[in-house]
Formats: C-alpha cells, structure tokens, sequence
C-alpha cells in the first residue's frame, strides 16, 4: 500500500467516525483552516467554511458564545497550558441544538505567539441529556419534598413556590395555574409565572382571569379532553386556537396537564416557550407536582376543617355542661318552690313548676344533642376522608371484588342504619324486587356508601318523615349491557341547585373572583368518598333535587353471569308496575289510607314517647324530692 492509498484510508475512516477534526486560525471568529468531511454529521458541508470563509463561531449556540470566548482567552493566556477542553452547544443546518465536547491542542510559532487551535470535537448530546435528567430528577425530588414540608405554610405561598419551580423544572420560560369551577363550564386563572407577567404587555388590571370554556380555546381542552397537550410549534394552525388577546405573551411551544379527582378536572397547569421540544418526561413531571400540590391543599383544608368541628363540638359539649349545671340549679329552685307548694297547699302551682321544668329540659337537650350527633357525624366523614386520601396516595387501598348479592348488603345496611331511622321515626318505603342479580364489586365498601346515604338521608329528613329506597334494572338498547339503579330519596330540604356541582367533590380550591373558598359538602357527608368508591366499580352516582327533598341515584353494571337473574327481576318489575297500572285507583286509595295510618301511627308515638319522658322526669324529680328530705 503506497503513502498515497494509506492517506486516503486514513481520511476515509475518519470521515467515517463521528468525531470531527479541526483546525482554526487564532483570530476573531475562529475562521476555519481545515475541518473534516464528516462535519456534515451536523448538516454542514466542509466546503462550506473553507470556499465561503465560515467562522466556526457562527454556529456555536449564542447563550455560550461568551462563555466559548472567555474559555480561550483564560487558556490562551495561561503559561505553560498545551491545550483545554470545553463543553458547549452549537447550531446545526437542520435548525436543532447539540451538545459538543471540544478538546483543543494550542499551536504556537517560534516564538511562542499562538497561531492556531487545532482538536477533535465529540456529539455529546445524549451523553449531556442523560445527565441533565439525572440532575432534574433529582431537583424534582427536593421540590417534592420541599413541597411535603411546607405543609404549615399559607397556601398562596405554596401555590405560588409550585408554579414558579413548574416552570423552573420544566425548562419553560412562562407558566400558569387554572382552576376549573366545579361545574366545569368556567376556567379561573389564578396566577402567571413572575416571568409571564413581565413578557405580557396586558396591564394587571385589565388582564382577563375568567374563561368561559365554551369560548376558550387550546387552554380549555385540558377540561374538555380530559388528558395532556403539547404543541411544539404553536404556531402552526390549529382548529382549537382561538387566539390570545393583544398584548399577550407569544407562545411558540405549550404544553399543560389536567389533574382529576372523583372524576372531576381540579386543576389545570400549564408551561411554554422551552427552547427545546416537550416530552412524555415532562407530562410525568409536571403531573406529580401538581398532584402533590392538590394533595397537600386536600390536607390542609380537611384538617382546618377538622379543627373547626372540633371546637364546634366541644362548644356543644359545654352548652350541655352548662345545661346540666343549669337544670340542678333550676331543680334546686323548683324544690324549694314545691315544698313553699306543699307547705300551703298550692298543687295546682306545683304541677305548673313541674312540668315547665320538664319541657324545657328534654326539649333543650334533644335540641343540643340532636345537633352534637350531626356535627360528630360530619366529623367522622372527614376523618374518613383524610384516611381514604391517604390510602389512596400511599398505594395501601385495595378493593376485594367479588360477587355482591344486594339484598344481603342491604339488609347491613338496614342494621347499620336503624337507630338513625328510629330515633327519628322515619317511615322507610322500599320498593325491591324479589329477585335480584349480583354485581361485581367490594362489599366493604358499597355498604359504606349505602350507610352514607342512608345516614345521610335520615339527617335531612325531619322527624316522623319517610325516606324511600328503590331498585330498579336497566338495559342498554345499543350494547346489551345491564344495570342495577339504586335511588334513595328523603323528605326533607330541597338541595340547592347552585350547592349541585359541589356534593361530590373534596374542596372548592378557587372562586370567580380568585379568592380561597372552602366548600367542604364532599368530604363531611361523605358524598367525597362514596363516589370516589363507586367508580372504582365502574359506576356513577349523583344527586338530584325536587320539592319534597333530595334524591341520590347509584348506577352500578350486573355481573354478566347473572343475566338469567336479571331478566326475572326484570319480569317481576315490569308484571309489578303494569299491575299498578291496571289498578291504579285501587294502589292510589290504598297508599292514601296507609299514609294516614302511618300518619297517626306516628303521632300516638311521639304522644307516647312524650308522656314516658315526662313521667320519668317527674319520676327523678320525686327521687330528688326524697334525696332532699333524707329519704332513701
């Protein structure tokens, strides 16, 4: 093999590597002398610095061309340095950014003056990503934590540290944070990056906060879509822009996250402008840390709430202390009224004292008690609700499915139920039918629903009222698949329609005018919970209102091995409705005379249940009157 043939080998396999050879010339620029034919690796002919005079300096990334420049000058002026290596970005034809690691040999002449720079360059784009990610994660990691310690902090200043490190984390250079309404028809801003708010040129106070989502555009499909978004070239035309207002930010890269809970939207963040492309990565980042921000505003807002229960029920404890103290005083009065009675014979005017007494004090008490048992039934849900969230994000909730036969729960749930319902002398209708297919589900769990709305149902309901428990079965006419539907509706208070959108939700974060509400409806009935617990099992549930009180509906999907089951339940059904129909007068006469007769059923015993209590308390007013007089 000639020199000639060994040279052109050489060059072949080191156009064929991927390192590049360089040599510059040492004046400003770095004009290129020689540079190796696999340059084009970045899109660049190598005829390109050489026949055009190309300086390697045009194509070094502008945030690191001071930076390059400084590097040169501190290693050229050092004293005895043969060379240096420097790691920075560069431009390629192709319009992408690389990273490269140069190592450079410094040429000097005789006289030691440097005359030229001559080295290899390295793509070290993966090898730079790989460690870029590795120092993100672990940032993410301190943020997530920094996050769980700032749990006594006012909340504005951690929705404000997660958004500015959401954008930080992210690499984007403006971000926002959006809360839907409960509804979802309404998307609230609450607040822009610092760095958006010095890009946009829309003064602070003309600044739009509230979007109607029906005229918002790519902002409002993390509501509407229910999933991630990214648009590395936001200027491309999309049919879901529908522009920004003059003035606003340019955005040439966007991406945003919804994150749910029981079903609903509760947030939505969103970051713009990284200088590069956004990935899958970034979705998983930005996710957990919203996550973790709604967890910790959950927590915070249930346990504020849980303390402010509490005091409420130690403020009807001590009325009832005070109550009791009250009722021996009163007694004492009433004792010496009796016996100045006794001593002159006044009966009439004894009776008079002893019952007044009487009244006030079972009265007032049921009164207070009656209260205290709301309020620590309001505190048992919420503690619910903090260990159900807390199952949840620890990974340590796990349904049991299994084959549930519904008269069976039901008949539990009557169990757990029956003193709420007799304390009140609630009528329970129900309307069951005889024969009822299984369903799929966790038993544990659909009998705390049940009891929830049931319990619920009676605390609403007033006394002597009726709650209604009634299943039904349904088909689908296009897929063939069927449902059991569960309604359970009391006689008391209409639901709100604006309370609605609020029943099954945890916390109201934000409201039209960006300020912190706190409807807590969710998480201290119990609602929070129970449909969180009902789409497990691939179902729905929601609420209902109407004059004569509340209706709550459960949908759940029937074992498909029960279809036999389903279809005599559904004969037996329908053979019942088209008998009321075909006797209508008769069932409309026959309900009619069992209201009145559960009517005056119902007012003998609040008459009888009246007169026990007032012969027991004139019963411990004589055991007093003895006590009193040294008797036994």
């Amino acid at each position: 093999m000639t020199d000639s043939d060994m040279e052109n080998e050489l060059e072949f396999i080191l156009n064929s590597s991927p390192v590049i050879v360089f040599r510059f010339r040492a004046a400003p620029g770095l004009p290129v002398e020689y540079i190796s034919k696999n340059v084009i690796q970045l899109g660049y002919p190598a005829e390109e610095f050489s026949d055009y005079h190309y300086n390697y300096e045009n194509i070094i990334y502008l945030d690191d061309l001071d930076n390059v420049r400084q590097s040169f000058k501190k290693y050229s002026s050092a004293s005895g340095l043969f060379g240096f290596t420097i790691t920075y970005r560069i431009y390629t034809k192709f319009g992408s950014v690389r990273w490269v690691e140069q190592r450079t040999i410094i040429g000097r002449d005789d006289a030691g003056n440097i005359t030229h720079y001559q080295g290899l360059v390295f793509d070290v784009t993966e090898q730079k990503k790989a460690e870029e990610e590795l120092a993100l994660n672990v940032a993410r990691q301190e943020v997530l934590l920094t996050l769980k310690k700032m749990s006594a902090s006012p909340l504005q200043e951690i929705v404000d540290f997660v958004r500015e490190e959401a954008v930080r984390l992210s690499k984007s250079k403006i971000g926002y944070l959006a809360f839907p309404t409960p509804d979802e028809l309404t998307l609230i801003m609450h607040s822009w990056s610092q760095t958006s708010v010095k890009e946009c040129s829309i003064d602070e106070n003309n600044r739009p906060y509230v979007y109607p989502l029906h005229s918002t555009g790519i902002w409002g499909e993390a509501v509407r879509q229910r999933k991630p978004l990214i648009l590395n070239d936001y200027t491309m035309s999309n049919p879901l822009k529908k522009g920004y207002p003059k003035g606003h930010v340019t955005l040439y890269r966007y991406m945003h996250v919804p994150i749910m809970d029981g079903g609903r939207v509760v947030i939505v963040a969103g970051v713009g402008n990284k200088e590069t492309d956004y990935n899958d990565s970034d979705v998983l980042h930005l996710t957990l840390l919203m996550e973790g921000l709604w967890e910790l505003i959950q927590k915070k807002r249930l346990e504020e709430a849980l303390q402010r229960r509490s005091k409420e029920l130690s403020d009807h404890y001590a009325k009832l202390r005070t109550m009791s103290v009250m009722s021996k005083e009163f007694l004492d009065d009433v004792q010496k009224s009796v016996e100045i009675a006794d001593k002159h014979n006044i009966y009439k005017y004894k009776n008079i004292l002893a019952d007044e007494f009487i009244l006030m004090s079972y009265e007032q008490q049921q009164s207070v008690i009656e209260q205290g048992l709301v309020l620590a039934n309001r505190v048992k849900h919420l503690v619910d609700s903090l260990l159900y969230m807390s199952m949840e994000r620890s990974g340590m909730l796990y349904y049991r499915f299994g084959r549930v036969d519904l008269r069976s729960l039901f008949e539990q749930v009557g169990l757990n139920t029956i003193l709420f319902i007799e304390d009140k002398g609630i009528c329970l209708r129900k309307k069951i039918p005889e024969k009822m297919p299984a369903i799929l589900g966790d038993p544990e769990r659909l009998l705390v629903v049940f009891t929830t709305l049931i319990e619920n149902a009676c605390i609403n309901t007033p006394q002597g009222g009726e709650i209604f428990l009634g299943i039904s079965f349904l088909k689908d006419g296009k897929t063939g698949e069927e449902a059991v539907e569960i309604q359970i509706s009391d006689s008391g208070k209409p639901l709100e329609e604006s309370e609605i959108p609020y029943l099954f939700q945890s916390i109201t974060f934000i409201d039209s005018n960006r300020s912190y509400s706190n409807h807590m409806e969710g998480v201290e009935s119990g609602l929070y919970v129970a449909k969180n617990i009902i789409l497990a099992h691939k179902g729905q549930i929601w609420g209902e209102t109407h004059e004569s009180g509340a209706t709550f509906i459960v949908r759940l999907p029937v074992l498909r091995d029960s279809a036999d089951e389903t279809n005599v339940s559904k004969n037996s059904e329908k053979e019942e409705i088209s008998g009321q129909k075909k006797h209508e007068e008769h069932d409309e006469k026959r309900d009619t005379s069992r209201e009145k007769q559960s009517k005056t059923q119902r007012q003998q015993d609040e008459k009888q249940s009246k007169t026990q209590h007032k012969e027991q308390d004139q019963k411990r007013t004589q055991e007093f009157n003895i006590s009193k007089s040294g008797g036994i």
